[in-house]
């Protein structure tokens, strides 16, 4: 066997240790109750929708979206990372996500979310920002002309919108931004019903397509219009993106096949990806992908360290932003403790750090 080969078995190895890392739920809470009654949620079942998507895709996931990443983006692309700030599952994934393609890409993340200005939610995300030595602004003019822009992400409101509203704001952003790819870490979306779902169903509209409320699908659907590389992250279905492996999500999620609302159409995005993650938590999803792309470029300082890490978990809890879990606003994601989540970072870090080492054995 010659040395590339070796090198190609090598990354892929690399690549499905990422992807088993971020996939397994290790220091997370397996049971899910819908009330305190009501019924429950194994969530260990998501690690068989990681292995057939995994098997469709034929790829480490978290590799293949660092490889098409590396692909579409320049230096000064701009990248939208669509998420929400109203739990911890979301801003630090998209926050260590956009430092990883500030740092290795020196491309221009947008970090989306619906928010207040001031609000909380706006906090969530600039701190999650910050935590992770990325420097937040609220204006596209203070991504240039400064010494300090090469590391800005710029946040962004998305409004509650009707479906035509969202249509066509979809289509004036694409055209005033150009991005060369979108990513969604946690962003919740409408089913192919118009209804949206949180992770246990249950609606939380009526279907009207000319209610306002938070659409993610209008943009999604239009940058695959466009050929934009678009890439999904989640952990139940509900997340805009998910459509792409439909087939797989209703064999082992309930909610996915019956939401057990009016509607009856499961939880499951009606948007599609070119690319689908499914993770513990999409902030794991993020990491991993953020891994790859260090280890692709040749430069762990891609990658967060522990302290970063801490610190951006912190940030985002200290704004009273709710495990989406436990609901309490505590550093840890969707159920899985805040030492799991520092512990996930580590593996993942040493995992890129040691994958460029080899041991010789030999006689003296």
């Amino acid at each position: 066997m010659n040395i590339s080969d070796i090198e190609a078995q090598i990354l892929e190895g690399f690549g499905d240790t990422v992807d088993r890392i971020i996939s397994t739920p290790t220091g997370a809470v397996p049971l899910l109750r819908k009330g305190r009654d009501g019924p429950a949620k194994n969530r260990y079942t998501w690690m068989k929708v990681y292995d057939e998507t995994r098997q469709w895709y034929r790829r480490p996931l978290t590799l293949l979206a660092a490889k098409m990443l590396i692909e579409h983006v320049k230096p000064g692309s701009r990248v939208l990372i669509v998420t929400n700030s109203h739990e911890m599952d979301g801003p630090p994934g998209s926050a260590a996500l956009a430092r990883a393609l500030l740092v290795g890409l020196r491309a221009v993340p947008v970090v989306m979310a619906n928010f207040e200005p001031g609000s909380k939610h706006q906090r969530a995300l600039t701190q999650s920002l910050t935590g992770c030595q990325v420097i937040p602004v609220l204006s596209r003019e203070e991504l240039t002309g400064s010494i300090w822009t090469p590391y800005t992400a710029l946040v962004y409101s998305w409004p509650k919108m009707s479906v035509p509203e969202a249509e066509e704001a979809a289509e004036k952003l694409l055209d005033e931004l150009s991005p060369s790819a979108v990513v969604t870490v946690e962003a919740v979306s409408c089913n192919e019903k118009g209804v949206r779902h949180g992770a246990l169903g249950g609606p939380s509209n009526t279907g009207d397509p000319d209610e306002r409320l938070v659409r993610w699908n209008q943009l999604l659907d239009a940058a695959n219009e466009r050929d934009i590389l678009t890439i999904a992250t989640g952990d139940n279905g509900n997340e805009c993106g998910f459509n792409t492996i439909k087939d797989i999500l209703v064999r082992h999620h309930e909610y996915c096949r019956d939401c057990g609302c009016p509607c009856g159409a499961g939880i499951v995005s009606a948007a599609g990806a070119d690319l689908v993650i499914p993770a513990t938590s999409s902030n794991w999803a993020a990491y991993g992908v953020e891994a790859c792309i260090a280890r692709l470029l040749g430069d762990p300082d891609v990658m967060h360290d522990e302290q970063t890490h801490y610190r951006m978990l912190v940030n985002c809890a200290n704004e009273g932003i709710p495990d989406g879990a436990t609901a309490m606003p505590s550093s840890s994601t969707d159920g899985c403790s805040h030492e799991a989540c520092m512990a996930v970072l580590t593996q993942l870090r040493q995992t890129l750090l040691m994958s460029v080492k080899e041991i010789v054995r030999e006689s003296r």
